[in-house]
């Protein structure tokens, strides 16, 4: 396999093991072998294999505490787990803890060979991956997202249009640029523009440019965004919200790759050489038979088209997705917040409305109000709501209080207050107590006892 072969780990307290499976692995793989667990996972720290290969009953350490401790440093190592026995609690265990294989000895040799291999492969793509700066951000390992992966991979070589669909959250934006990065473009720029945020009047010059002279204001000449994207990608989000007069000039450019800047009478058409990834969050071709988007521009852009699932169709990920987010709160503030299983599975059993962006917010919200673990009462309002119907207001309080017109106002104003503060925590995920109490207009004091009062156990 070249000069440099990819190192697999294998850890088994049988030498007789180690010794066959070095033999069988040697012709392709750079194999190292160790009897002992611990030094395994030192190991597996100082080497970074592939693949780690751990039998699950050692004398020293067991393997599952082996499996835990590799992947809790090197997630990236692929970890097989070996055993004589099989039994069926401790392979889904294995599992669980991220095993990537569980093989019962004896093994078959062949079967074993070509695993190695097929992880092999996977894990140089996965390498290749890891290179660009935005690829590690996508996260998920359900079937649906390694569909979507599979299809990231065949399309970003090439230079056709993609369109990328999906909700508002689905995180269009951050696959766009990971499709740049994979691209043979990724030394050249790329630019997005939001099609919903720019004004009518303006969505012209800003794409095409215009020359000094061609409007009143135009003092000078301006290089337009499709220039600005010229050897790169340019990345159209919210494409369905461009003016029909656009989509008509945005044709001709896919099909013509030249430009016009306004007020350019008597200049050259400007070539262009850039790739054009759009974004939606509608259903184009429903729009097209209303009247609202080009058919002819649909099927330009849509030639590649990859549909990004919505956070409740795969649910698998949240866990994973979740961790990946309070990881990245503990680096960025040097903290070591961690979450509990029942606020795992309130995650878990929301629907996500907001998709990955809700999911992310809500994490960054409860690792502002907690010190050491993230519990259900950290969690957004929203879900918990969700979660615990209990909390409408005539379970909250009694029937007679209903009756009681200042029970009810003093209901609602302390509804008011909480619905406030989680607001203002969901715009400003990283606060501090000083900034909020400013902003909600009460004194530190003040908001310490309401931080209390409503359960936010952490004001700072």
């Amino acid at each position: 396999m070249g000069t440099k072969q990819p190192h697999v780990l294998i850890i088994d307290d049988d030498k007789g093991i180690n010794r066959v499976l070095s033999q069988i692995l040697s012709d392709d793989f750079s194999v190292i072998a160790t009897t002992s667990g611990k030094d395994g996972i030192e190991m597996a720290m100082e080497l970074s294999p592939f693949l780690a290969m751990v039998d699950l009953r050692m004398p020293e350490t067991d393997g599952l505490h082996v499996l835990r401790e590799i992947k809790k440093s090197k997630p990236e190592i692929s970890v097989i787990m070996m055993s004589a026995y099989g039994e069926v609690a401790s392979v889904v265990e294995a599992f669980r803890e991220g095993a990537a294989d569980f093989l019962t000895k004896p093994f078959d040799f062949r079967c074993l060979l070509e695993n190695v291999r097929k992880l092999a492969t996977q894990s140089n793509i996965e390498e290749d991956e890891s290179q660009h700066q935005h690829a590690k951000d996508i996260i998920g390992n359900s079937r649906i997202m390694k569909h979507v992966w599979n299809l990231i991979k065949r399309f970003s070589p090439t230079d056709i249009p993609i369109l990328l669909q999906g909700e508002t959250g689905t995180g269009k934006e951050l696959f766009a640029k990971v499709i740049h990065s994979l691209s043979v473009r990724s030394n050249g720029p790329f630019v997005p523009v939001d099609c919903s945020a720019i004004p009518e009047s303006l969505i012209e010059s800003e794409l095409f440019g215009y020359e000094k002279g061609a409007f009143t204001g135009a003092s000078t000449r301006k290089e337009g965004l499709f220039e600005s994207a010229n050897m790169g990608t340019l990345f159209l989000d919210e494409i369905g919200n461009l003016p029909l007069s656009i989509q008509a000039k945005l044709l001709r450019v896919v099909q013509d790759h030249r430009i016009m800047r306004l007020g350019a009478k008597g200049y050259e058409p400007i070539p262009l050489n850039l790739r054009v990834v759009a974004a939606t969050n509608i259903d184009l071709k429903e729009a097209s038979d209303k009247g609202s988007f080009r058919l002819d521009l649909f099927y330009r852009i849509s030639v590649a088209a990859i549909t990004l699932p919505p956070l409740r169709e795969r649910h698998g990920d949240i866990p994973v997705l979740a961790k990946h987010f309070l990881e990245k709160c503990n680096i960025e503030f040097h903290r070591d917040i961690r979450i509990t299983d029942e606020a795992m599975n309130i995650l878990g059993r929301y629907q996500w409305p907001g998709n990955i962006r809700e999911l992310e917010n809500v994490i960054k919200s409860a690792f502002l109000i907690t010190n050491d673990f993230i519990r259900p009462n950290h969690l957004n309002k929203i879900i918990a709501e969700d979660e615990n119907p209990s909390t409408d207001v005539n379970d909250i309080i009694s029937y007679d209080d209903l009756t009681d017109i200042k029970n009810l106002k003093n209901h609602a104003v302390h509804e008011a207050e909480r619905e406030a503060i989680l607001r203002i925590m969901k715009e400003h995920p990283f606060i501090n107590k000083l900034q909020l109490a400013k902003l909600l207009k009460v004194d530190p004091k003040t908001l310490r006892s309401k931080l209390k009062k409503y359960g936010f156990d952490n004001p700072n």
